[in-house]
């Protein structure tokens, strides 16, 4: 099934162009619903089991400009790039994710003082409100697994107070902050955190989601975008819920026998 429509959506962010950009984003937005196609979630089990044979992942972004962007994930399953927090002038916070392997978040001082370890876990992201920083982390396996948020402040002796402030129900894979609210992804779902108050409420479910290694998530005119294999979940409000549609390339729109993708 397509949706013209939403798929233009992909090419086209929310702000007001110039007549030249009116053309561009039009043209690109030809493109992406000549390459992109809107379907239903897989309703069998075999289906879900070819998608989480699929090699190429997928991240959805959006960029400076308020558009949305859907990029290929580059280093999946090599373990995550380090996620870098700068504190104005004082320093930058560092977190390294290895996986099954372990990982830290570090704090490195401004003027060049050594590297201080803070703590021993695998990072997902950060988000801050007030003068407090979050740092979701946790390590899932299948639709197993466990997370934490963790709130630093800073000190007057240019230490760190760390807290350990929720635990989670399944560890995120994903995040996106936006003014005082926190949105993770995870292996199940995805959940929205109120940073003011520190309650998490879920606000979609899908068990399955386990088997698309889902790694990023964004907000976009009242839809979520979630990256994951085979192409990006869309999520649109609907009824008190959620409907969950799934946008992939018209070349993987479904799947041969041997589980290979095709139109």
């Amino acid at each position: 099934m397509r949706d013209e429509a939403a798929l233009a959506e992909a090419a086209v962010g929310h702000r007001e162009p110039s007549p030249m950009l009116n053309a561009l984003a039009w043209l690109t937005a030809t493109t992406a619903a000549s390459s992109w196609t809107v379907i239903e979630p897989p309703q069998s089990r075999v289906d879900y089991l070819c998608t989480s044979s699929v090699q190429k992942e997928w991240r959805a972004q959006v960029g400076r400009h308020g558009e949305l962007r859907f990029a290929p994930r580059t280093g999946a399953g090599q373990g995550e790039p380090e996620l870098v927090w700068a504190i104005g002038k004082r320093g930058r916070l560092i977190g390294n994710n290895r996986g099954l392997a372990g990982g830290s978040l570090d704090w490195l001082p401004a003027g060049g003082g050594p590297r201080q370890k803070l703590l021993d876990i695998t990072p997902i992201g950060f988000a801050q409100y007030r003068g407090d920083i979050f740092v979701a982390a946790g390590l899932s396996h299948r639709i197993e697994g466990d997370g934490s948020i963790y709130r630093l402040r800073a000190r007057d002796n240019g230490r760190w107070q760390i807290d350990r402030v929720l635990d989670l129900q399944e560890a995120p894979l994903g995040t996106y902050a936006r003014e005082g609210e926190w949105t993770l992804v995870t292996a199940i779902g995805v959940t929205h955190l109120d940073l003011r108050t520190l309650q998490a409420r879920r606000l979609h479910t899908n068990l399955n989601w386990w088997q698309l290694g889902p790694s990023s998530i964004v907000g976009h005119k009242d839809r979520w975008y979630i990256g994951a294999r085979r192409g990006v979940v869309r999520l649109t409000p609907d009824e008190g819920g959620y409907r969950e549609q799934w946008m992939v390339p018209s070349d993987c729109r479904s799947f041969t026998g041997d589980c290979q993708c095709a139109p």
